[in-house]
């Protein structure tokens, strides 16, 4: 079974109480005023701010006056007074409504963060392992690719020397078979 929480307004004004007193008085004690006080918290403001009547005498019983030796002064009532604590300060302070909860946005921040460096550190190695893996491949062949430009040099002019001894001897031989016959004439230009 669940009791609904009374609020502090209703009780303060069920027993004549000043609202900012016991709220003060239960917040010191630990309790919550926020969602209404709790069974706990109404029993402990009423044994605080609403004292029990002694028990009349039973009948019969002997009754002790202690006399009228005192003069009882009229307090002041204090109900319904507003004081300012500021009069009592000369300096203020800078604050943070809820500082747990800028803590708390603070770490999930800070661990977001922590987790984009870890992950930009795994993806620059990852990074640098994939250049060096090309590096490494493009140097092998650079090196293929030079002895293969030397031997192709070397091959090259050896075949153009080749070439060229034997389109020598293939121009000599012709010119041998030219050397026999005689020159043809030379054709007319146009228009002559």
């Amino acid at each position: 079974m669940t009791t609904e929480n009374v609020s502090l307004h209703s009780f303060c004004k069920d027993h004549d109480l000043s609202k900012t007193s016991v709220r003060r008085w239960l917040i010191d004690q630990g309790f919550s005023t926020s969602d209404g006080l709790s069974t706990e918290a109404i029993t402990a403001a009423t044994a605080q701010f609403c004292p029990q009547a002694e028990p009349e005498p039973p009948a019969g019983a002997m009754t002790i006056h202690a006399g009228n030796h005192c003069t009882t002064i009229d307090l002041p009532n204090y109900q319904g007074m507003t004081v300012d604590l500021a009069q009592f300060r000369d300096s203020e302070a800078l604050i943070i409504d809820d500082p747990m909860a800028v803590a708390a946005q603070f770490l999930q921040t800070a661990d977001l963060i922590q987790g984009a460096l870890g992950a930009d550190i795994a993806a620059r190695e990852q990074r640098l392992q994939r250049t060096k893996q090309a590096q490494q491949a493009v140097a092998a062949k650079a090196q293929e690719l030079s002895l293969e430009q030397r031997l192709y040099k070397l091959q090259t002019g050896q075949l153009d020397q080749q070439q060229t001894e034997e389109t020598t001897a293939l121009a000599d031989a012709l010119a041998q078979l030219q050397s026999l016959g005689k020159p043809a004439a030379e054709p007319a230009a146009p228009g002559a």
